[in-house]
Parts: C-alpha cells; structure tokens; sequence
C-alpha cells in the first residue's frame, strides 16, 4: 500500500514538474511590438509636384526572444522598408486597398531579412502606426 501512495506521489509530482516547464515554454512564446523608432520621412514618385511620405512602422514578433534579433537589425529593416515606399506612387499610397497591399509586401519583406540576417521566422507583421501624405 505504502509503494502505491509513493508511486502516486511521484506520479503527481513528475507532472506538477511538466506542467510547470510547459508553462514556462508559453510565457516566452508571448508576441512582442518593436517600434522602428522615429516617423520615416521619403518623397514618392510620380505627379507633377513633389509629394512627401512620413511613415511610422512597428513590428510584430511572435516571440519575445525574437525582439532583440529584430532590435539588432532595425536599421537594415528601415533601409528596406524605405526603398519599398520609396518606390510607390504618391496617388496609390492614398488608396487604403493599395495602403494594406504595400503593408503585406513591407511584411513579406522584413519576414525575408530578419531570415536572412538573423535565421529567425518569428516576425508575425509590420504595422503602419501613422501615415502622413503631403
């Protein structure tokens, strides 16, 4: 009897144990915003005036751990995402379909360079904080 109470309590501890290591694993699983820092100021192309982009971008990680390889390279991340807008025309950025389309190519790209510069898959998306045209 004393050898099953004692395998009993072994049992529940062993799982107490599991238990505590699977909830340490999701709590460093947490989703985390890193802000690309100040507003991204750019000229657009096309039209007969000059028009001007500022744009303020934030990353969503799937991971905490991610953020400081996303911190690392952010200005690798503003480089891209700058010659991405740049590339843009000044009356498709003013249409909110082509704004999301744009944010899903800024996606597809900064998923591809964190990648590359950091073997990372952990970027879930890029936001678009503020848009100012002018």
């Amino acid at each position: 009897m004393q050898k099953l109470i004692l395998c009993s309590l072994i049992l529940m501890l062993g799982l107490t144990q599991a238990h505590a290591a699977e909830a340490e694993k999701a709590a460093s699983k947490t989703s985390a915003y890193v802000s690309l820092g100040d507003p991204m100021v750019l000229n657009l192309s096309g039209g007969k005036r000059l028009t001007f982009l500022q744009i303020s971008a934030d990353i969503l990680v799937s991971d905490a751990d991610a953020e400081d390889a996303v911190k690392i390279h952010v200005p690798a991340i503003r480089h891209s995402l700058i010659m991405l807008l740049s590339e843009q025309n000044a009356k498709d950025i003013k249409s909110p379909g082509k704004r999301e389309e744009i944010r899903q190519q800024a996606t597809a790209r900064v998923k591809g360079l964190i990648a590359d510069l950091a073997g990372s898959q952990d970027v879930s998306d890029v936001l678009f904080s503020s848009i100012l045209v002018q």
